[in-house]
């Protein structure tokens, strides 16, 4: 509809979240354009938040100090720097839970000096530890975990111009799936879209299932306040 409308294709940017999604949003895309004359080569970026977090990071990360060789770090890679550092402190906490506590704390822009600021329990004292101790290995490496792909990228689109640049590029933003956004991929959503406010959503209430990667149902609840118009 946007591109009958004249939206050229290649300024509309449509997000969700599993790889499968944006597969199969990518090949019904790919059909609708073809059955109006539409070149695929100008076909809107459909991905995922991750995916677009690592390209965003590849093409501008250098601005805010990051190689565009870095490597993703997945979850094993994770548990096996929170137990090493755990080895190193030598405490006999689980790394599990540390390791779902710092994820939690990102999803939710929460950066190791405000969590170490606040610790009030040996168990927060010990993360706030063992946390410390991760950003080194990550560093050490040259690697970011997925919760820092997004942390990262919401850094970045605090720089103007980039921003700018980014919502001059997609000047129409559709989201799949919004009832499984959380804080910080509502933020990417708020920054990409700029006062333009050409963003749509599509939500269920009833399929949140990202709950444990602090989803808010009151980012799609709340949408018509945050994106007015």
């Amino acid at each position: 509809q946007l591109v009958c409308q004249g939206v050229p294709s290649q300024n509309i940017l449509a997000v969700t979240f599993t790889n499968k999604a944006a597969g199969e949003m990518r090949e019904r895309t790919m059909r609708l354009l073809e059955s109006i004359g539409q070149p695929v080569r100008g076909a809107p970026l459909v991905t995922t938040f991750h995916a677009l977090a690592v390209r965003l990071l590849r093409e501008f990360g250098e601005n805010i100090g990051i190689k565009r060789s870095f490597v993703i770090w997945d979850r094993d890679d994770s548990m096996r720097s929170i137990k090493s550092a755990l080895k190193e402190l030598g405490t006999e906490q689980e790394a599990r839970p540390i390791l779902s506590t710092i994820s939690r704390k990102k999803s939710e822009d929460t950066r190791l000096s405000e969590y170490a600021a606040k610790t009030r329990t040996f168990y927060d004292t010990t993360v706030a530890r063992v946390w410390e101790k991760y950003e080194a290995h990550m560093k050490a490496e040259g690697a970011l975990d997925f919760d820092d792909l997004l942390l990262r990228v919401h850094e970045l689109l605090q720089n103007s111009e980039i921003r700018a640049l980014l919502q001059k590029r997609w000047t129409h933003v559709t989201i799949d799936e919004y009832q499984d956004t959380n804080a910080i991929q509502y933020e990417i959503a708020r920054l990409l879209t700029g006062d333009g406010n050409n963003i749509c959503v599509v939500g269920d209430l009833d399929q949140c299932i990202y709950t444990w990667r602090q989803a808010r149902l009151e980012n799609l609840l709340l949408f018509e306040k945050s994106f007015p118009g």
